[in-house]
């Protein structure tokens, strides 16, 4: 069984998703963004070793602040990125179906990826503090600094953003001559 990080009471205190949200529509979410989002930030054992110690309740005061002030905050912001797409549709018999209501409707497309673009990057930079954590108190997390080969090792940056390449930029020659022409990555002007 997955231990959960976060609890339902956590995120109805604490998010934007509304308390009569359904938990049971959110638990396989939260449990899939733990295991790819969580773990590549703490890598497989230190996830492994907190799941464990959550399970038994045996966690230490460290972790216990560990998961209070890093882990939860960071998963709040991932699971409002999912919820975003997960409580617009609904599967049933006849197929995938767009939820709405009297006197609300559901967001676009376009709508939704900015707001899911908005909530990811929230969640990567929470990420980032709890990678800079770990880092400065790797001695009090030895298993973080732990690798293997099965698994996931943790990832030292959790920022996803884009790369931008301007069409504008020319490379030019080291040495130029008379001849040597501008070129831009095997075009030539």
């Amino acid at each position: 069984m997955d231990a959960l990080f976060i609890s339902q009471q956590y995120l109805k205190d604490k998010s934007l998703i509304n308390d009569n949200t359904d938990w049971e529509l959110l638990q396989p979410s939260i449990i899939m963004i733990q295991d790819l989002y969580l773990q590549q930030v703490l890598g497989t054992p230190l996830f492994e070793d907190l799941q464990d110690k959550i399970t038994a309740n045996t966690l230490s005061v460290d972790e216990t602040n560990l998961i209070k002030k890093y882990i939860q905050k960071m998963l709040h912001w991932y699971i409002l990125m999912e919820a975003t797409t997960i409580l617009k549709y609904r599967y049933t018999n006849k197929g995938v179906m767009v939820k709405s209501s009297e006197n609300s409707q559901p967001i676009s497309e376009s709508e939704m990826k900015v707001v899911k673009d908005e909530w990811r990057s929230i969640g990567e930079r929470y990420a980032e503090l709890l990678t800079k954590y770990l880092i400065k108190y790797s001695s009090t997390f030895p298993l973080y600094n732990t690798y293997n080969s099965e698994g996931m090792n943790r990832s030292l940056t959790n920022l996803s953003t884009g790369i931008f390449i301007n069409d504008d930029y020319i490379i030019r020659k080291v040495n130029p001559s008379d001849n040597d022409q501008l070129t831009d990555f095997g075009w030539t002007y």
